[in-house]
């Protein structure tokens, strides 16, 4: 189920649009400001932020941009905003802020769904504006980029070959996947070992491309692990086609100590960078003031006919069920009235919550 947050300062509008979207199969969060948007956002990670460009204190674009700057949210998440204001400089400043789409005002609820279901399953959507947003300063792809310039992509590259990633269940998935397409394979081949081997490759690559000496340190490693000089890295020709990949458990613990290196240093740096930055976040969320609740006692309390409450619960209930369906798609065109009876919806249902449970008949 796509996880999409939808933020509106103003209630009536967030509750309609919220009920509507979970009732297409969303799991909709809510949320009543930028600052509770963008905390809740960094913690939950949801397919799509669903800004409302209307608040009297912040800005949709602001915010997007905030979100935007952390690399995970920018690789995992996108951003649409609902705006009257559809002009060309609006547009440009969205998609500078790398906004994935701004969708203009009134609001045809059917494209909204089916924009969101493109969103949540990663398929192309134009920005909203082709801008060149080079620099590093938002979430979107610099179109100056060509086919040529692969460094664009090493932060993806590095966030993949992790042990995280590729480990034995990795293997055991892609060795399956051959037998399926009926390629033969060897049965003796060691998954651990397989995972180790293929994490050396593909972090030496990345390695490369990057300009560091990461490759080096890696292939000094993985060489003290194979029993090899420290000054060479193993190469796929020292191991015999007829030798099991399996053999040497002691050399194949040592590889996978030797693994814990500078990728995955700076793997773990920017997660711990990451769960400071939602721990902040999610501490301004914690801290809000709970509503007051005033408790009455029993000798203040006014004593009710339990005829009268069971007629106020079945009334409730009926009530309830035809507002239910008034609220189905397609029922009630006007918006206005959508809204009321959404709200005259939620109302019922805290009635019913509240009102004690009806007592079972012997």
């Amino acid at each position: 189920m796509a996880k999409v947050i939808v933020a509106d300062e103003n209630e009536g509008r967030r509750s309609l649009l919220a009920n509507t979207l979970e009732r297409e199969g969303f799991e909709i969060t809510r949320a009543g400001t930028l600052r509770q948007a963008e905390g809740t956002a960094l913690a939950i990670m949801p397919e799509v932020v669903l800004f409302d460009s209307e608040w009297k204190n912040g800005d949709a674009i602001d915010a997007s941009q905030r979100l935007m700057s952390d690399p995970e949210f920018a690789f995992k998440c996108r951003i649409v905003i609902l705006s009257r204001n559809t002009s060309q400089e609006y547009l440009v400043g969205a998609a500078q802020a790398g906004v994935a789409e701004v969708m203009g005002k009134p609001i045809d609820m059917s494209a909204l769904i089916e924009q969101l279901n493109r969103h949540t399953r990663k398929q192309f959507v134009p920005p909203p504006a082709e801008v060149n947003v080079g620099g590093g300063k938002g979430g979107s792809f610099d179109v100056s980029m060509t086919m040529g310039d692969s460094t664009w992509a090493l932060p993806m590259l590095k966030g993949l070959v992790g042990p995280e990633k590729i480990d034995s269940g990795f293997i055991d998935e892609i060795l399956g996947q051959m037998g399926e397409e009926g390629l033969e394979v060897n049965e003796e081949l060691d998954p651990s070992t397989m995972s180790a081997m293929l994490r050396l490759a593909l972090n030496k690559l990345v390695g490369e491309a990057d300009g560091t000496a990461l490759s080096a340190a890696q292939g000094g490693l993985a060489g003290q692990a194979l029993g090899q000089p420290t000054s060479q890295a193993p190469s796929f020709g020292d191991i015999q086609r007829s030798e099991s990949l399996g053999k040497g458990k002691p050399g194949l613990e040592s590889m996978n100590q030797g693994f814990k290196s500078s990728m995955e240093d700076i793997l773990e740096a920017q997660a711990q960078g990451l769960a400071q930055d939602v721990e902040d976040a999610m501490d301004d969320i914690l801290s809000e003031t709970p509503d007051l609740v005033a408790i009455y006692h029993e000798a203040n309390m006014t004593p009710i006919d339990p005829e009268v409450l069971q007629m106020t619960r079945l009334t409730t209930e009926f009530v309830s069920d035809l507002l239910w369906n008034l609220g189905q798609p397609g029922a009630v065109s006007d918006i206005t009235l959508m809204t009321q009876v959404e709200d005259a919806a939620q109302m019922l249902k805290d009635v019913l919550e509240a009102l004690p449970a009806a007592e079972e008949e012997e």
